[in-house]
């Protein structure tokens, strides 16, 4: 009982801790920073407004919407702008609000990692070494407390695949509905949330296959039958809405980025993406592009979620509980998540997608760590007589710490600019409101266009400068704004401004680095003949 409550202690601690550390990295945070945040607070913003899930611009074309405004969260889950909504109808819309539920569900995380690795060990070392390395992670630091879905999807997709450890390991029935649950919201947050069902899956027909025992598959089934209720709790009105909306439970234009040669062809307008097109790409290249996603996605759990000095412990740690019930289900998740976004959803993965799903392994991977430490130092201990095992864990715990807050400030420092300051859509979207207050832009990021704007816009197309003019047409837009983010196609606008007489230069502003944007008005006709 003493032990226990100590561990109570620790665990309220250290979310405290958390917190505070949450909330002074949150403070310097002005704005959305990038385009996954803009759009989750844009959906949120939408919910309060009375929308609904609804976009009021067009950001990619897989496939083009008909119009604006048009259904949301067809490429990306909800959960992020739910949240953010939720806080928006107690504090009122603004970014400081939309901060809260990142903030609170990030500082949750360090808990669950003190659990996995005290689980793992029955040692409060281990698992204040694993939580303090998830509260000081380098990389995410900026992350956890942006509107974005990696803190929402770090700890459900933990939780599952804690719950689902605990209950192979004890046999509760009670941890296969939180599995569930955790499930539900991963899935919820993000749409490879749905690897975890495939995890439950694998666990399961495990589990009967070594337990053959009477009535031990009817026994199984009930609690696989109970996580599968309790996912549907989640995702279920979620399907609704969608079987509603498009006439099926899940959209497939995420499938499509199966089929990408080339990841800025998500923004294309009307470029194929299919096995066909995939196949023509030619098998060197296909191959060349799956060996690289498998060495760059190798990085980020080394470098990114292992922070560089954790990488050779974890390693050490993964392996040595590779075989521990309470471990399978996140090392197996982990495997799949590697081999999907390398070899299946490469361009996605190496661009986003693999440093956003594996936040879920973040508590894994750090109590792993603290194993792999205790390892190494029992085997420099047994070839060094002299060598005193317990202050040396001591010790080199302790540096490691000091090692992640270190470089968790520097790394947060190095993103912290993009946060901060007059964002340049803001002033383009002021100027534009004094020249026209309705007509449609076409905009290198349009969920931060549409932030500081409110008005329609629409993502450049990745193509020629007829494609740009096809999608100007049919969507009825009026101004073209291109920054240095210019999609290669269409560098000699940016690069010979007022060359084509098709888009008539009306201003030129200056970002905060000194890199031009113009301000084009389109005319899709083409200029009009004097006489």
């Amino acid at each position: 009982m003493k032990e226990h409550g100590r561990v109570y202690r620790d665990l309220v601690l250290l979310a405290g801790v958390t917190l505070v550390v949450r909330l002074l990295t949150a403070l310097p945070l002005h704005r959305p920073g990038y385009m996954d945040a803009y759009y989750y607070v844009d959906g949120a913003l939408s919910l309060y407004g009375g929308r609904g899930f609804n976009d009021p611009f067009i950001w990619n074309y897989l496939p083009a919407p008909e119009d604006i405004p048009h259904p949301s969260h067809l490429y990306w889950m909800p959960l992020s702008s739910i949240l953010a909504y939720l806080s928006f109808l107690i504090l009122g819309p603004t970014y400081r609000a939309a901060q809260v539920p990142f903030v609170l569900s990030s500082s949750l995380l360090p808990v669950l990692s003190y659990l996995v690795a005290y689980g793992v060990a029955q040692n409060r070392r281990h698992a204040w070494g694993a939580g303090l390395f998830t509260t000081f992670s380098g990389f995410y630091m900026a992350y956890w407390v942006t509107p974005d879905n990696f803190a929402p999807f770090a700890v459900a997709g933990a939780l599952c695949l804690f719950a689902l450890g605990r209950g192979v390991k004890t046999g509760k029935v009670l941890w296969f509905p939180v599995a569930g649950l955790g499930a539900g919201f991963a899935h919820l947050a993000r749409s490879d949330g749905a690897l975890l069902l495939v995890i439950a899956l694998l666990v399961g027909i495990s589990q009967i296959r070594e337990l053959r025992i009477a009535n031990c598959e009817l026994r199984i089934a009930n609690c696989y039958l109970l996580f599968a209720i309790c996912y549907l709790l989640v995702m279920g009105p979620w399907f609704a809405r969608n079987v509603h909306v498009i006439g099926r439970p899940l959209p497939t234009s995420g499938l499509s980025t199966l089929w990408l040669t080339d990841y800025d062809d998500l923004f294309s307008y009307g470029v194929e993406l299919s096995p066909s097109a995939y196949l023509a790409w030619g098998w060197g290249n296909i191959l060349r592009s799956k060996l690289q996603g498998l060495w760059l996605n190798l990085q980020t759990l080394l470098f990114v979620d292992w922070m560089i000095a954790l990488a050779p412990l974890g390693l050490i740690g993964v392996w040595r509980l590779r075989r521990r019930a309470a471990f399978v289900p996140a090392w197996l998740y982990g495997l799949l998540l590697y081999l999907v976004m390398s070899l299946a959803f490469t361009l996605p993965g190496v661009r986003g997608a693999m440093l956003h799903s594996s936040v879920a392994l973040l508590p894994f991977f750090f109590a792993a760590a603290m194993e792999g430490l205790d390892a190494l130092t029992e085997w420099v201990a047994a070839r060094r007589q002299r060598w005193n095992v317990r202050q040396a864990r001591r010790v080199f715990g302790v540096g490691l710490v000091c090692m992640a807050v270190a470089l968790s400030a520097f790394l947060y420092g190095q993103a912290l600019p993009g946060y901060r300051g007059t964002h340049l859509y803001a002033s383009i979207a002021r100027w534009i409101a004094s020249v026209d207050p309705e007509g449609r832009v076409l905009v290198n990021d349009p969920a931060a266009f549409y932030y500081y704007s409110r008005r329609e816009c629409l993502s450049v197309p990745n193509g020629t400068v007829e494609t740009l003019l096809d999608v100007a047409e049919r969507y009825h837009v009026r101004y073209l704004v291109l920054d240095k983010n210019v999609p290669s196609p269409l560098h000699s606008l940016y690069a010979r401004p007022g060359d084509d007489e098709r888009f008539r230069l009306l201003r030129r502003f200056v970002d905060q680095e000194g890199d031009a944007a113009f301000v084009y008005r389109i005319d899709v006709r083409g200029p009009i003949e004097e006489g």
